[in-house]
């Protein structure tokens, strides 16, 4: 959901120049990752660490674009800032989780 309002905050608050091509892809990313990493723990499959990990840099990317790419308006900090910082928070989590996970199922085998 994080990943589809970053794609969409482009629109809603009318993010314009590289911004907002940027919140496209970053968005679209987030969005096809996030998704990808819950089918494949709805399959029974372990988390990946790894997609955690490439998820909790974009959240980095997202934050910081808008300071890296001279975006001056104090909504597109803030909107970027929150999602950003909310991916990172989430993608963490889901990393954490997955050692524990992997960590149990290598004791109990």
């Amino acid at each position: 959901m994080l990943g589809a309002f970053v794609m969409v905050s482009t629109v809603i608050f009318t993010i314009t120049d590289f911004m907002g091509i940027q919140n496209v892809f970053a968005g679209a990313a987030v969005a096809f990752l996030a998704a990808f990493q819950a089918y494949r723990t709805n399959e029974r499959r372990s988390p990946s660490i790894v997609i955690a990990a490439v998820l909790a840099v974009l959240g980095i990317w997202i934050v910081v674009a808008p300071l890296v790419l001279g975006a001056d308006r104090a909504l597109v900090i803030g909107v970027n800032g929150v999602a950003g910082v909310l991916i990172v928070i989430l993608s963490l989590a889901g990393a954490y989780g997955s050692r524990q996970l992997s960590t149990t199922a290598s004791a109990s085998a």
